[in-house]
């Protein structure tokens, strides 16, 4: 097989932001076009053309990515076709490896049009790692600003894409209250907060007096663009305690929200109000008593081995018993374990490994340093400090060749001892730094599981799933005992 290719183009969010001289070559169908003629210029058969649409270029986990480097290892085609190397990816390392190694490796010839680039010709690769390792930069630089925009943006406006339920846009853009959904709005804040009705109670009396639901009022009433395949028919619980839990009703905006709830920016009387402060109030007293107690069970780790499926929790509170059931299509049962029997083993199972752990405690360490650190003490400011160096080294050299201070074949053989220096001490950078992690993790999660078993918790549902992450079941039908493979959160 030879001169069989493929074309690969990619299109990110921060490539549409950015402002570029020639904007029409930055698209998806543009890049496709140039590849193509390339292609047929150059007399290259095109397996397939491969593209990815709003993906990152600091992220090789891409769907149709990862299906080229599936094809190629198939064999499939043996050239790579790109507009530029940054349709890669704008990672240094990880697109230096792929140039380097895997398309090598694999007998791919990648040819980048833009940045005249052939590695089936003579031509420093210096040149185009570099390339990519400002490209990253810049990448880094736009998030930077960007997260600083959203900030400033969440600290001064009320931030609403797509007009809450109670309210819509009118002709200039303006967030103004839909009456008709507002007065549903009130009338869920009023079954609440004034009559005490639980969230599926409100939901019961919406549905029985055919009241649409958000969706489908957003959708099909004022036509706007719908967020779910197919918008919502009925009304259920959880909808009801959106919209009662929703502080904005109040006229006050509540960005950031996806972030930690501590993170969250408060900004007073940016909108119209539906409801009041005091109803507000109320309502949220009347669902902080009404709620349920959560029942604290072990369903979430205990797996059948031999459906790989999780193993349902029941109640029975006739003769107040607790069990963990394996079902057939849930309905016939094949075994139950009862929960206090199963809380017992791995509660006594904890106990050994912790005090294993305690009594070989510098044991562990002095064999966890000589293998995971050569024994050596790591200290990561000094570490990043020789990378910063190392990475001025490299423009400064790139500076002189640019100024003809070097020739390229100075630049070539220096260039290349210093990104290999680069690409090593990352590494390092990287692994101490996750090694660090994980012990610093271990201890800490050992401390805590200590100091609780020191206050003997009555209940030790809590103290399991701190520690356990998955408790792998195998039982045969016909026998009494059961086999249990404890996973442990904390094993490195």
């Amino acid at each position: 097989m030879k001169n069989v290719a493929a074309i690969y183009a990619r299109l990110s969010r921060e490539d549409e932001n950015k402002s570029y001289g020639n904007t029409e070559s930055k698209s998806i169908e543009n890049q496709i076009e140039i590849l193509t003629e390339y292609a047929i210029e150059k007399g290259l058969t095109i397996y397939r053309v491969y593209s990815d649409d709003g993906f990152s270029g600091s992220n090789l986990e891409r769907p149709q990515f990862s299906q080229l480097l599936c094809d190629m290892k198939k064999g499939v085609f043996d050239t790579l076709l790109v507009k530029d190397i940054s349709r890669i990816g704008r990672s240094l390392f990880k697109v230096g490896n792929l140039i380097e190694n895997i398309f090598p490796q694999n007998n791919i010839r990648v040819i980048s049009v833009s940045d005249k680039y052939d590695s089936a010709q003579n031509c420093s690769d210096e040149i185009i790692v570099l390339k990519n390792f400002l490209n990253e930069y810049y990448l880094n630089e736009f998030k930077r600003k960007c997260k600083s925009a959203r900030l400033h943006y969440a600290q001064t406006k009320h931030i609403n894409y797509y007009p809450k339920f109670g309210y819509n846009y009118n002709d200039d853009g303006k967030e103004i209250i839909d009456n008709f959904s507002a007065c549903i709005v009130k009338k869920i804040f009023n079954l609440i907060g004034n009559y005490n009705l639980t969230t599926t109670e409100v939901a019961s009396i919406l549905n029985s007096e055919n009241i649409p639901t958000r969706s489908y009022y957003a959708t099909k009433v004022l036509g706007l663009k719908p967020l779910q395949k197919n918008p919502a028919r009925e009304w259920n619980s959880s909808k009801v305690w959106e919209i009662a839990k929703d502080y904005e009703y109040c006229g006050h905006s509540l960005n950031w929200i996806r972030h930690d709830a501590n993170d969250r920016i408060l900004i007073k009387n940016t909108h119209l109000a539906i409801i009041s402060e005091d109803l507000f109030n109320k309502t949220q007293e009347t669902l902080k008593k009404r709620s349920k107690k959560r029942i604290e069970h072990l369903g979430q780790i205990i797996i059948d081995r031999n459906s790989n499926r999780n193993l349902l929790y029941s109640k029975n509170n006739n003769n107040n018993s607790d069990y963990y059931l394996r079902n057939v299509n849930d309905k016939r049962r094949i075994y139950s374990i009862k929960e206090k029997s199963l809380k017992n083993v791995l509660y006594k199972d904890l106990i050994n490994v912790i005090e294993n752990y305690k009594n070989n405690k510098d044991q562990f360490y002095k064999i966890l340093k000589e293998r995971l650190f050569d024994g050596k003490i790591f200290d990561e400011k000094i570490a990043k400090e020789k990378l910063q160096t190392l990475n001025e080294e490299y423009v400064k050299l790139l500076e002189n060749l640019f100024n003809k201070g070097i020739s390229e074949s100075a630049f070539s053989d220096k260039g290349r001892e210093l990104l290999l220096e680069i690409k090593e001490q990352e590494k390092v950078i990287n692994s101490q730094k996750d090694i660090k992690s994980k012990i610093i993790d271990f201890e800490n999660k050992f401390t805590d599981l200590i100091k609780r078993l020191k206050d003997k918790p009555k209940d030790c549902l809590k103290l399991i799933s701190l520690s356990i992450n998955k408790v792998y079941i195998d039982k045969m039908t016909n026998k009494n005992h059961i086999d249990l493979i404890i996973v442990y959160k904390f094993k490195i």
